[in-house]
């Protein structure tokens, strides 16, 4: 009886893992087709403490986008800083202050 149990146990995790490999295929070759036009704008204030690890979290995950804009609302800390650095590494990334963010937004609308 115990060894059915088990079995069944088997079975329902084997078709289980079969399900989400199944699920992440189609999503991964559905998301694919519309990398190249999907833009992320983030609007950031004083956020220092987690904007780098939620940046290089977005650009390595798998995420379907390539193109990610921050727009920073003056901030008082170092998020700025911070996001000059990585700008720096070469990541797929544009910063922008408040004003300059404001005509981007505006320019994206028309």
């Amino acid at each position: 009886m115990l060894e059915m149990i088990v079995y069944g146990l088997i079975w329902c995790f084997a078709i289980y893992g079969i399900l989400v490999m199944l699920q992440e295929i189609t999503r991964k070759s559905t998301y694919q087709k519309v990398e190249e036009n999907v833009k992320l704008i983030m609007m950031v204030k004083n956020v220092e403490d987690g904007i780098e690890n939620y940046v290089r979290e977005l650009k390595m995950g798998n995420n379907f986008y390539n193109n990610l804009v921050i727009i920073d609302l003056d901030s008082q800390d170092d998020t700025l800083c911070i996001l000059r650095e990585l700008e720096k590494e070469n990541i797929n990334l544009k910063i922008l202050d408040k004003q300059n963010g404001k005509l981007y937004l505006e320019n994206q609308i028309k």
